[in-house]
């Protein structure tokens, strides 16, 4: 996704707009700092296990392909405040089915599974700070805005839960806490895939800083 003048300043070459902001903490910093990537509610599905199948490729279960849905690539990078990639960063997301229900024994139980959505996945963040997930561009469900989950862990910072929003689509006024203030940045706009990537219809991508312990 383009850089804006809001998310971006001269210095922070390559930093992403998409889950943090740029802040000016001293005049004559050689390189300003990155904020924190804002922390959202955890929700009621978190997974109570991570048993079995729980890769970065949600749309395959058992060798199957899953076709409801749109289909879309999640990537990112994990970083630091100053802009350092964090290598070997957890990072775990999980999200609805395209019918609207969590893998989790409160809501769909196994039903995403059988229906072959992995619901859930973890990767480890390469050596660039990079992680990619295939997945499907959630729905709305509940009077809730499409959301996709994340919790992120890496040694030496501050865990991080939160959720990515999609762009004309967070409009949420619920027992969830409302409009969010930091809700915009948490907002990506996934883009349509010219060559589709692994069959991918979107692209998205959410860049997450951490801050330190």
């Amino acid at each position: 996704m383009p850089l804006t003048r809001r998310h971006a300043i001269a210095g922070v070459a390559g930093a992403s707009a998409i889950g943090c902001a740029p802040l000016f903490t001293d005049a004559f910093a050689l390189t300003p700092l990155l904020q924190p990537t804002p922390a959202d509610s955890e929700g009621p599905f978190y997974p109570p296990e991570w048993r079995g199948d729980v890769d970065g490729d949600l749309l395959t279960v058992n060798g199957k392909r899953y076709s409801a849905g749109v289909s879309m690539l999640l990537m990112g990078r994990i970083l630091s405040s100053e802009g350092t990639p964090l290598t070997d960063a957890r990072v775990e997301i999980w999200q609805v089915d395209a019918t609207g229900e969590y893998r989790h024994p409160r809501d769909g139980g196994d039903a995403p599974l059988k229906r072959g959505f992995q619901g859930f996945g973890r990767v480890t963040s390469d050596d660039k700070g990079g992680y990619r997930f295939r997945t499907i561009k959630p729905v709305n469900y509940g009077g809730r805005p499409a959301h996709v989950h994340f919790r992120v862990e890496a040694k030496g910072y501050k865990s991080l839960t939160t959720q990515m929003y999609f762009a004309g689509e967070n409009t949420e006024r619920s027992g969830f806490g409302g409009f969010s203030k930091a809700r915009d940045r948490l907002t990506i706009k996934p883009e349509a895939m010219r060559d589709p990537a692994d069959g991918a219809q979107l692209a998205a991508k959410f860049e997450i800083v951490l801050a330190k312990a």
